[in-house]
């Protein structure tokens, strides 16, 4: 521990403060260079000395300006390339010119990067004192608000200036678009539904239209020759009963997933189809009459 210890609290391997490289102020450092331009009040809570009050021996009776560099020009003036070259003779001297041009340019470097840190210093100081002013702006006006909630009745011009209905969360509006766009599919989804199962019964009794000149006579000889008058006319009276017999082959196709009265096959048992779930069901019987089979056939060994 060397003897400069003491002064650090006995802690070795303390280093001091690393002092800026810039005496002075730049001229970019709009702040300090602002606060220098602005008058200087005088009086008790001024700066200055009183007439008639002698200023201490070795100060100054007014504070000296306050100098900002142009590190552009102090690079200049500091580490400027020789106004004359000379010719390199031998090795050491050409390392010796190369050694002379890094320092200068690490010098240089030096001193821009020191301007830079401390701009941008300056501009981190500004944002947290805007920070802490907002801060304590918030804080002020909640109990400001809280206390005139508290000690007054709520005005009708208050009233008036709040919403009248709370406004929605960003949780809650994404809630509510999944709700939305989940009612669209769906609705598209049964809409392209029902135009399937009219599609598949269309299918089906396709084949009883009558779309040529030729089965429109057979289908009118069919119905007026191999049948009498009476028959005919009660078949054309007979409104009600087909009436009540379509309303019965409507409720059976739609429990049992048929067209025309059970004559064909419905949407249902095509989408069984398609996905496996009739293959699976069949064969789960089958293997359930293969298990009951075989439990009566070791029964009746039992028993005989």
């Amino acid at each position: 521990m060397g003897k400069g210890a003491a002064k650090y609290g006995f802690k070795s391997g303390v280093l001091p403060t690393a002092r800026s490289i810039l005496k002075n102020p730049t001229i970019r450092q709009e702040t300090l260079l602002k606060e220098a331009k602005a008058h200087k009040p005088k009086g008790p809570n001024g700066v200055g000395y009183a007439e008639g009050v002698l200023h201490p021996k070795g100060s100054h009776r007014e504070s000296l300006p306050v100098t900002f560099i142009d590190v552009e020009r102090l690079i200049q003036n500091t580490v400027a390339s020789p106004q004359n070259v000379t010719p390199v003779n031998s090795k050491q001297q050409e390392q010796k010119l190369r050694k002379a041009e890094l320092r200068r340019q690490y010098l240089a470097d030096a001193f821009r990067k020191e301007e830079e840190r401390l701009l941008k210093r300056e501009e981190l100081i500004k944002k947290r004192e805007q920070l802490l002013e907002q801060q304590k702006q918030k804080e002020v006006a909640l109990l400001d608000r809280t206390k005139s909630s508290d000690l007054t009745i709520p005005t009708l011009e208050r009233i008036l200036e709040e919403p009248l209905m709370r406004q929605r969360t960003d949780e809650e509006k994404q809630l509510l678009d999944m709700k939305r766009q989940y009612n669209r599919d769906l609705v598209e989804f049964r809409a392209k539904e029902r135009k399937l199962e009219k599609l598949v019964e269309l299918y089906h009794i396709a084949d009883e239209f009558i779309v040529t000149e030729k089965q429109l006579t057979q289908k009118v000889e069919e119905a007026f020759n191999n049948e009498g008058s009476d028959v005919l006319r009660t078949k054309l009276s007979m409104g009600v009963s087909r009436i009540r017999s379509r309303n019965e082959g409507n409720i059976g196709d739609a429990l049992f997933g048929t067209v025309a009265s059970g004559e064909h096959v419905g949407m249902p048992i095509v989408k069984e189809f398609l996905s496996g779930e009739m293959e699976d069901f069949a064969n789960e019987v089958e293997a359930k009459n293969k298990q009951v089979m075989d439990e009566k056939k070791n029964n009746v060994d039992t028993i005989l």
